[in-house]
């Protein structure tokens, strides 16, 4: 190990681990870090520059295999229904909806964009969470879809697994106020908010159980409200977050660890904009859940 941590000096948590683990390299224990995969004082610690004392502070860092981040690319067979007014698509976890200042990362977007004359984005989804997104193929389209979502007419579904075993009533809504706590670079993050003031914003979401298992639990998840994370934050808030979402897990009680956080938008009912027929969508399961189930 270095000198400064010999003499037990405060020091940066990646030069830490990258004395200790010298398997790994600085990309490698970043991505590691952004997992969840080390606990300072038994608190998840997502940021290498997190400076420390290895004389007084308990460091515990799960290994973990991390894979190389796939490229995207625009998949036919994740395009769950398309017509002339729309597009639903099945996105994969790892890819971000739209561009931003600090990445040149590929988005899906923009990549639709190369194949369609025109396409916008009708709602959102984080870049970790998978599932049914749907997209408008003119501004017409576009407008009356906005519409549906803004006036709750849309019927959104997700599936998630949940660190530890439920044990809350097996269904039933929590209502909250929700505000921002804080941002990380372009990132907002959310927090329950203990009563209602001019920052909050009232968040609703209504839960079902589907199983419990010994270290984790299914979930069905149907947001009334369409807050910021809302999901995430409402079952951390509950103290069952999200596995794999390390933004608002303190840690993780059953010892899992993933890549990404296990949400996903399995199903979507809409109208048509132009026909005002309704449409009900279904995505299947990523394989992360899959393998869980």
């Amino acid at each position: 190990m270095g000198l400064g941590i010999i003499l037990g000096q405060f020091v940066k948590l990646i030069k830490y681990l990258k004395d200790k683990y010298k398997d790994y390299g600085n990309r490698e224990l970043k991505r590691a870090l952004e997992c969840g995969a080390c606990l300072v004082n038994g608190k998840i610690e997502r940021y290498a520059s997190r400076e420390i004392d290895p004389r007084q502070d308990k460091i515990q860092f799960t290994q973990m295999k991390i894979a190389a981040r796939p490229r995207l690319v625009i998949e036919p067979e994740r395009i769950i229904y398309e017509d002339e007014q729309m597009l639903v698509y099945n996105k994969a976890a790892g890819h971000s909806m739209m561009a931003t200042e600090k990445s040149s990362e590929a988005n899906l977007t923009d990549e639709l964009k190369k194949l369609y004359r025109y396409i916008e984005p009708v709602h959102r989804l984080d870049k970790q969470t998978s599932g049914l997104i749907c997209f408008a193929k003119d501004s017409k389209s576009l407008k009356e879809l906005m519409r549906q979502f803004k006036d709750k007419e849309v019927e959104k579904e997700y599936e998630a697994i949940l660190d530890g075993l439920w044990s809350p009533k097996k269904q039933g809504r929590i209502e909250t106020e929700m505000q921002m706590a804080k941002k990380i670079g372009a990132m907002q993050v959310w927090q329950v908010a203990p009563r209602k003031t001019s920052r909050s914003k009232q968040a609703i979401t209504d839960y079902k159980l589907l199983a419990s298992y010994k270290k984790y639990s299914h979930i069905s998840l149907r947001p009334i409200t369409g807050r910021t994370h809302q999901l995430r934050v409402h079952m951390a808030h509950l103290g069952y977050p999200i596995l794999g979402d390390a933004i608002y897990a303190d840690c993780f009680k059953s010892g899992l660890l993933f890549e990404r956080h296990l949400l996903h938008a399995s199903k979507l009912s809409l109208k048509q904009p132009l026909t005002g027929k309704t449409l009900k969508f279904n995505a299947p399961r990523p394989k992360e859940l899959a393998a869980l189930l």
